[in-house]
């Protein structure tokens, strides 16, 4: 009775490490995943704010498209 006692107090234990181990990887990855997206927004956002400034320049859509990396649509929809 004590080899079991012994038993399931340690895989009780080992299975709270595991799922703490999860946990905090899981966190990890999400704040990874936030950073990236955060990172990916900000730079489009950036290509859009340049591409403003170049059709105030009078840039043609195509050149703008060249610079930015924008679709001819994406830059007509912002004029």
């Amino acid at each position: 009775m004590e080899r079991q006692s012994v038993f399931e107090e340690r895989l009780e234990k080992e299975t709270k490490k595991a799922i703490a181990k999860g946990f905090e990887q899981g966190i990890a990855q999400g704040m990874n995943q936030g950073i990236l997206q955060g990172i990916t927004q900000g730079i489009e956002q950036n290509r859009i704010e340049i591409a403003k400034k170049l059709l105030k320049l009078g840039l043609s859509i195509h050149e703008i498209c060249e610079a930015t990396s924008l679709s001819v649509e994406e830059v007509e929809n912002l004029s």
